[in-house]
């Protein structure tokens, strides 16, 4: 499934795509300060090398990046080893044979996860890790997972490019760096969602903001997030509009990545994947701004764990005897409108985007 993401119940996603984010990394090492550890205080110096090496549309001005705190140590687990990182939010683990891509990674996911914050501002009290591996071939991956996820292996050895999130943990395997960088992002926001909030969201919604965070741009060695400028998924609709093999706005509202990945359709994925971002950002940028107060309510009633009783309370949720789906019934709770009444909308949101 080169190319292909994609969602499983609440807590697992599995994800694959090629995307080319620019990226710069960052690293400067201090002294020893544990036994079997080594701190280091990430800076805005070296692996500069890594920009020309990843395509991006355009880039912004210069900016200094923040300081951050990682602590790195021997990993060994399976009879595999590696290194291991541990920053403010994150636990990774890495068999990378790409030192300087390696050593760039706290500094990517710690700013992805500034972006997730963002969107979705976390519960106070949250202090749990999200771990994330990434293993540097597919065949490390595989005996990796086989041993660690055995209930779900059947599907995840589905995946011949990129990996899964089941809970908070992201294990991924290395294609290249731009797609890896994308996948870390993509894959990072389900580990945020997964371990941060507790009501189910609708998987048009994951999806889509998942979508949302994978291209980035660097300002400097800065990494600074374009969601409206997802190159990649561009590309697919353009390519959808131009064969009339665009879906429905109902499809995309009523079934989920899983059910898509399924069908072992490639392209089909690709597009589910496409027009759930392009649907998000036609709900928080489009239509001349209509729909953003929902659209950023939806958000708000997601942190503070109200959207299913907001549902509910619309009388279409399954207090109120319902037989939507899950995410029709959050679609219309929040903007009012059957898919229908909004399709021809959203089909011209797409031509827009795809830049027709």
């Amino acid at each position: 499934m080169v190319g292909e993401p994609g969602r499983c119940p609440r807590g697992r996603s599995v994800l694959a795509r090629d995307v080319k984010p620019r990226y710069v990394g960052l690293t400067a090492e201090e002294p020893t300060v544990r036994t079997g550890w080594r701190r280091q205080m990430y800076r805005g110096q070296g692996l500069m090398a890594l920009a020309p090496l990843l395509s991006v549309v355009g880039c912004a001005t210069n900016g200094t990046p923040q300081r951050i705190e990682v602590w790195t140590g021997a990993w060994s687990e399976e009879g595999l080893t590696g290194r291991r990182f541990v920053t403010e939010h994150f636990e990774i683990v890495t068999t990378l044979r790409d030192a300087e891509f390696e050593a760039a990674l706290p500094r990517f996911l710690e700013a992805a996860y500034k972006r997730y914050a963002g969107t979705i501002a976390p519960p106070e009290d949250v202090e749990s890790k999200l771990t994330t591996y990434v293993f540097n071939t597919r065949s490390e991956w595989v005996r990796f997972a086989r041993r660690r996820f055995p209930a779900r292996y059947e599907v995840y050895s589905r995946i011949r490019s990129g990996g899964f999130t089941e809970s908070h943990a992201s294990v991924l395997f290395y294609v290249s760096r731009g797609t890896t960088l994308a996948t870390l992002a993509h894959e990072g926001w389900h580990q945020y969602v997964g371990s941060r909030f507790d009501a189910p969201i609708p998987a048009w919604l994951d999806e889509g903001l998942a979508c949302y965070h994978e291209a980035v741009e660097f300002a400097g060695a800065v990494p600074r997030f374009t969601p409206q400028r997802n190159t990649l998924r561009i590309n697919s609709l353009r390519e959808a509009v131009q064969t009339g093999t665009d879906m429905s706005l109902r499809e995309i509202i009523d079934t989920n990545a899983g059910r898509i990945i399924m069908q072992h359709h490639s392209g089909i994925t690709q597009l589910y994947y496409a027009q759930a971002w392009a649907l998000v950002t036609f709900l928080r940028h489009g239509a001349g701004g209509r729909f953003a107060a929902a659209f950023d309510r939806m958000l708000d009633d997601i942190a503070d764990g109200t959207l299913s009783v907001r549902v509910s309370a619309a009388g279409l949720g399954a207090a109120g005897g319902s037989d939507l789906t899950f995410g029709e019934a959050v679609f219309r709770a929040y903007f009012d409108q059957r898919p229908e009444e909004l399709s021809e909308q959203y089909y011209d949101h797409l031509v827009r985007v795809a830049g027709f």
